[in-house]
């Protein structure tokens, strides 16, 4: 049970999502995002018991944001399959595997008819009725429903440009954009309903319990976007901008929240505009990402959720050196609240288990950070 004096993750969360700064004495809240892929947490779990500290309990304990989505119970699918006919293998990159786009079932369609008749997946084949259940299994028994201490967001809101892209290929999906805008349309429209209906079903069983929105599609490279704004403008928000009013319409109270890698700065204005409340993913090591600058520009108008670089700062970097600096950006982007901590993406193995804990210190605070490892 968590002490009535201290905030719940979900007080801290939503203190966070009003841009309200911490109460005296209490901090940012902590996410793990993507979390450590599944070599590092061999790593990490092996290094901490060491230490005589189980890793499952200090990522749960430390973490304020949840995931949760409806269970699917349609037909069994083929191996490797998921329910856009995508079909991916394991590839290793030599310390571990991805899993990667091996058949893109719509590559090479450029005729609107094709999309038409292709099979797309029914939003029925999932457990809403018990959706609330499973949600609730996973919290506080003793918390009252209407607050729990735990904060959730829903992962089941859509990405359709990046399920697109997986169909495709992202080359061919970027040429289509602007050679072939018409089969774009087509094949987002069906995506897009596809989530509209899934959140009609899905959101009302759980309008009290979920604080954000979870929609996603990565719009940006290292260096630069993916797509000009005009091309996002035309082709691409008003997808985004759908679905965002189905998801506020259904929980009004809940925060739309967006994730995109990348160098993503010059877009910002159109996705803010299409609707969206707080950027996840806040990758500070692509161009133009600056923290100082995206905080100055947006922090008025975006909350940030991210920021911790996986690929410069936590694989490469001494423990000390993490702590600094996830202490400045903690800074940076809280100042006025508006900021949940957390990694731009997995952390990689490879990474120093040391640097976890010492972004986990800098995001915590001594005193928080001593307490949850006393706890375990």
């Amino acid at each position: 049970m968590i002490p009535s004096s201290t905030p719940s993750p979900r007080d801290r969360v939503r203190r966070a999502l009003a841009h309200r700064e911490p109460e005296s004495g209490g901090r940012v809240p902590f996410a793990w995002n993507f979390g450590p892929t599944p070599e590092m947490t061999r790593v990490l779990a092996t290094y901490l018991e060491g230490r005589g500290i189980d890793w499952p309990t200090l990522r749960d304990t430390v973490d304020d944001v949840r995931a949760i989505a409806p269970l699917y119970t349609g037909p069994e699918l083929p191996p490797h399959t998921d329910i856009w006919g995508i079909v991916r293998r394991s590839q290793s990159y030599g310390s571990g595997a991805y899993e990667e786009v091996d058949h893109y079932p719509l590559r090479g369609v450029t005729d609107p008819a094709v999309i038409a008749g292709y099979r797309w997946p029914d939003p029925e084949l999932y457990d809403y009725a018990g959706f609330r259940a499973q949600v609730l299994a996973g919290e506080d028994p003793d918390a009252p429903a209407t607050l729990k201490a735990r904060k959730l967001a829903i992962n089941v809101c859509g990405n359709p440009f990046e399920i697109y892209c997986w169909m495709t290929g992202l080359e061919q999906a970027l040429v289509n954009v602007l050679l072939h805008p018409e089969v774009v349309h087509a094949a987002l429209t069906r995506i897009a309903d596809f989530f509209a209906a899934k959140m009609a079903r899905a959101l009302p069983e759980i309008v009290d319990l979920v604080d954000l929105l979870y929609f996603a599609d990565d719009l940006g490279g290292q260096s630069s976007l993916l797509m000009s704004p005009r091309a996002y403008r035309n082709v691409l928000k008003p997808y985004h901008a759908y679905l965002f009013r189905v998801g506020k319409r259904l929980a009004p109270e809940a925060a739309v929240m967006f994730h995109s890698d990348g160098a993503v700065f010059e877009i910002l204005p159109e996705l803010i505009d299409a609707g969206i409340d707080v950027l996840e993913a806040v990758q500070t090591d692509a161009a133009g990402m600056d923290p100082t600058r995206l905080k100055a520009t947006y922090g008025d108008r975006l909350a940030f959720h991210g920021g911790i670089p996986v690929q410069s700062l936590l694989p490469y970097e001494d423990a000390e050196t993490v702590y600094r600096e996830t202490r400045r950006l903690v800074e940076v982007f809280g100042v006025g609240g508006g900021y949940i901590a957390a990694p731009t993406h997995a952390i990689q193995v490879g990474t120093p288990p040391e640097n976890v804990l010492a972004m986990l210190r800098a995001v915590l605070g001594d005193a928080d950070y001593g307490a949850a490892l006393s706890d375990l």
